[in-house]
């Protein structure tokens, strides 16, 4: 968290309200040492005077194009925030990079538990070796054969991992599972190539609901404008641990798989897929 859709509804604000703006200050905060860009001079160079050409997104990460041809590449990780304010609003908590604009606004990267990154990139080539396709573009087959590739214990494991499937984490695994009526413990290899596929299908589904609903908000995520997401209201087992499954009204379970806390319906995703291969 943020996933896909948090990434999205920060990529669309940016390129709704910044497009345009020039970057005249960049100033790290005594709280942004883990960000790469490590001195003033580095930062001057790279982003003062610079326009803000556009934003997009490649799995998690936020990539904001500059006049120059660098890139701002920031991932959120779990509890980042990217945030527009203006210059003389209330500061914000765990600050980390301000970027003063020339129209008296501020954008603000603060990050409560101090993962998040921040990182110049020119060429996209570093950043392509690290994550897989994109939801909304690779094919099933494609889809089906990472899974069956991956070296995971759990199908859940798999289609967190960046290198099956770019953008999905936890909350949007849950939920398309779910959809799928898949079992979160099956095995990557257990996975027939039309479950592959309609796992493939319900991952869209569910990202296209968070993206609609600009982005789901368990603990930290905002948009652009610091305002909260609305999808955590739509979930159907994330987050839901013993309230009633809407299709059949057993309550949804709460577990562990390699240390993610993971959401099912016993009965909608019954244990007995896991015996049938």
């Amino acid at each position: 968290m943020p996933e896909l859709p948090e990434v999205t509804t920060i990529v669309n604000d940016i390129n709704k309200k910044l497009v345009g703006k020039r970057i005249s200050q960049a100033k790290i905060t005594s709280l942004g040492e883990n960000l790469r860009i490590k001195s003033k001079q580095d930062l001057d160079l790279k982003l003062s005077s610079k326009k803000i050409e556009g934003a997009k997104r490649r799995a998690k990460f936020l990539i904001i194009e500059l006049s120059n041809g660098d890139k701002l590449v920031i991932h959120l990780k779990l509890t980042g925030q990217f945030l527009l304010r203006d210059k003389d609003a209330q500061a914000d908590e765990f600050t980390r990079l301000i970027l003063d604009l020339e129209d008296g606004q501020q954008v603000r990267f603060c990050d409560r538990n101090g993962a998040a990154e921040a990182f110049i990139l020119y060429e996209l080539s570093k950043l392509e070796n690290l994550v897989g396709p994109e939801p909304f573009e690779v094919s099933a087959e494609v889809f089906e054969q990472n899974i069956k590739k991956s070296e995971k214990k759990t199908i859940k494991e798999a289609i967190v991992d960046q290198k099956v499937i770019a953008g999905v984490g936890n909350i949007y695994a849950d939920e398309a599972l779910f959809v799928a009526k898949i079992n979160p413990f099956r095995t990557p290899t257990s996975i027939t190539t039309e479950e592959a596929s309609t796992i493939l299908e319900a991952i869209k589904q569910v990202l296209q609901e968070g993206i609609d609903h600009r982005g789901t908000t368990i603990d930290s995520y905002r948009d652009l404008d610091g305002n909260m997401g609305t999808h955590q209201n739509y979930l159907r087992v994330y987050g839901r641990t013993d309230k009633p499954c809407q299709n059949c009204k057993k309550p949804i379970i709460l577990t562990e798989i390699s240390g993610r806390r993971t959401h099912y319906c016993q009965t909608c995703q019954p244990q007995s897929q896991l015996s049938l291969f």
